[in-house]
């Protein structure tokens, strides 16, 4: 057997998450003894709410421990729906218009399986959660690059989008709270992008990841605007609102074709999602939300210190402010630097964890991003020792 043929060719071009190398060498500078700032890692440092760990529990000892549907249990359908129905004043059918996903990562990939065929092309942001591109490419579509307008909440440039359609483009993505810039699109910025898609006969899909993390401005689902409920895919997840990243609970909302063909997928990929996890997302879901708006609170008032200290900072700036996520992207302005060489120097000579602004696409480079899912004092910390570490680069440029 010839050794190299092994691994299918579809791996070729599909790189381990660069944001996992960050964490795995921090983590090996913390073997050493030193003293790592995690900035890299996007989730939550809370805990799960504790009532929310308890439903879990108490279904453990009812004995949910079986498969459970395919497309999940009814209760955590009826929920997701009805928090659809009052977060975003969209009524989906629990029975037929959601479907339960192990994350949010899985309801995209499950999305892209189900509605691309050979060569049929996806509109992405340039700037990117790495993993979009990917997989639209396992699903054998060709990721589209699109410009963004980093002045505008990195908006879409929709004259770009126009340059880019083709007879194979069939859908266009929108991730707003944006991952890794943290930008917001206003309700006129998703009417446009709303009606681009309407214009041209695309899917709207959405990454809403991140939809209840809104500092400034508030939270608008383009699938409610006229005549886009049909064409919108929502992929969500609460895995961010609830601080539940390790429960893999997620789910796609959309038109009964859509969640049809995605629970043949689901049936063939995962099965089912843990059943037990399911009842606690029903209690995250159903219960008190005065947990969700304590963990917004605290992560806006670290925004504020870390958007703050990083003005400060020399050899960096911001081109928008961030509206939303946890999330900052600044942009380095010192010359003959790459933002691998950059990062890079944060994580080995300031023991700051960023992560390199290319892990999100080629438009990234000159960029790093900074999460500020870490606790306030780390946040200061970790600021105060970037501007210590630029202001050394800088020295040794000028």
């Amino acid at each position: 057997m010839n050794r190299t043929d092994i691994i299918a060719d579809r791996l070729a071009n599909v790189p381990f998450a660069e944001i996992r190398k960050v964490a795995e060498r921090a983590t090996q500078l913390e073997a050493q003894g030193k003293k790592v700032i995690h900035f890299e890692i996007g989730r939550p440092d809370f805990d799960t709410p504790a009532h929310i760990k308890a439903a879990a529990v108490d279904a453990l000892d009812r004995g949910f421990v079986h498969y459970p549907p395919n497309n999940g249990i009814p209760a955590l359908r009826e929920a997701l729906a009805a928090r659809l129905q009052t977060d975003k004043g969209l009524r989906y059918d629990p029975q037929t218009e959601i479907l339960v996903t192990a994350g949010g990562q899985e309801a995209l990939y499950l999305t892209f399986m189900s509605i691309l065929n050979s060569g049929d092309e996806v509109l992405l942001p340039e700037i990117c959660f790495g993993p979009f591109p990917l997989v639209v490419g396992l699903a054998g579509g060709v990721p589209v690059p699109v410009p963004l307008q980093a002045d505008r909440q990195y908006a879409y440039d929709l004259a770009a989008a126009k340059r880019a359609l083709s007879p194979r483009t069939k859908a266009i993505l929108v991730n707003s709270p944006h991952n890794p810039t943290g930008g917001v699109l206003s309700e006129a910025q998703l009417r446009e992008v709303a009606a681009f898609a309407a214009e041209h006969d695309l899917l709207l899909i959405l990454d809403d990841a991140y939809d209840q993390m809104i500092y400034e401005g508030e939270m608008i689902s383009p699938a409610a605007f006229p005549g886009m409920r049909e064409r919108t895919i929502i992929c969500g997840t609460l895995s961010k609102t609830y601080a539940m990243t390790g429960w893999r609970i997620g789910y796609i909302a959309a038109m009964a074709p859509i969640v049809h063909a995605a629970t043949k997928m689901q049936q063939n990929v995962l099965l089912s999602v843990c059943s037990f996890a399911q009842y606690g997302a029903v209690a995250g879901l159903t219960g008190p939300q005065d947990c969700v708006r304590s963990m917004m609170a605290e992560f806006n008032r670290r925004r504020g210190l870390v958007l703050e200290l990083l003005r400060k900072v020399p050899g960096l700036e911001l081109t928008s402010t961030p509206a939303g996520a946890f999330y900052v992207f600044p942009r380095i302005t010192l010359p003959n630097l790459t933002s691998a060489q950059v990062a890079e120097y944060l994580l080995e000579d300031a023991g700051v964890a960023v992560v390199d602004g290319r892990a999100f696409g080629e438009a990234g480079n000159g960029h790093f991003r900074i999460s500020y899912a870490v606790s306030y004092e780390d946040c200061r910390e970790g600021l105060e020792r970037i501007a210590a570490a630029m202001g050394r680069l800088a020295a040794s440029t000028s």
